[in-house]
């Protein structure tokens, strides 16, 4: 739950987004894993835990101390796509002055 408001009101999923990144890396530095449930829709979550119409649910996690941690991930393992080099996500400039 984001509290407080402000003038742009998409901040609040940028800032609960960059929140669930700092946790992720924090976990990942002490060990634990996380998993980001994406198989389930607003409603069921809606349903399944109760949550009122007025919050709207941006991440579902699950946290655990995982056995080991694989090499790649999961879903790329599975035969799922691989992961896209950052040179074709983003186009890296030099600004000149």
């Amino acid at each position: 739950m984001v509290l407080g408001r402000n003038s742009i009101q998409e901040t609040d999923l940028y800032s609960t987004c960059c929140a669930v990144q700092n946790l992720w890396l924090a976990a990942r530095s002490e060990g634990v894993g996380v998993g980001w449930v994406s198989i389930l829709k607003q409603p069921q979550l809606r349903q399944i835990f109760g949550i009122p119409h007025h919050v709207i649910p941006v991440a579902y996690l699950c946290l655990g101390y995982p056995v080991e941690f694989p090499p790649e991930p999961v879903l790329q393992a599975a035969g799922g796509r691989d992961r896209m080099e950052l040179e074709g996500l983003m186009p890296l400039r030099q600004i000149n002055a």
